[in-house]
């Protein structure tokens, strides 16, 4: 299972210490290979594109664990940033780490469609 996760602003940092965060989770050791790469750049962009963590799941039990570790870290984060997981060509932004953020996450992709974004963490962006 291929698990793609895009940043917005800051990306770089953003990447690396969730990178770090995710290598160092108890339930993803074994389970997970972690990767970081340039995102590709849209034509007529200027400037590299932002990076993107790219996690290959053992089995689907290792979902909820990916899922759950994002979410603990961005609570984590003083000031947390918009991320785009993507699996399966279904792309869901993530504006809060909040447990009904994580079931809206499981619903989308195990019936394969996105269902209306959310936000609930009251910030701007």
């Amino acid at each position: 299972m291929d698990i793609n996760i895009a940043f917005g602003a800051d990306a770089s940092q953003s990447a690396t210490t969730l990178r770090r965060w995710l290598m160092a989770d108890p339930e993803l050791r074994g389970h997970a290979t972690v990767t970081v790469r340039p995102r590709q750049s849209l034509e007529g962009q200027m400037g590299q594109g932002l990076e993107v963590i790219n996690v290959v799941l053992a089995n689907s039990i290792a979902l909820g664990a990916l899922i759950t570790a994002i979410a603990t870290w961005r609570s984590s984060r003083p000031r947390p940033p918009k991320l785009t997981l993507e699996r399966d060509g279904v792309a869901i932004c993530v504006y809060d780490s909040s447990p009904e953020t994580i079931e809206r996450i499981t619903r989308a992709w195990s019936r394969g469609s996105e269902p209306a974004p959310s936000r609930t963490d009251g910030g701007s962006e």
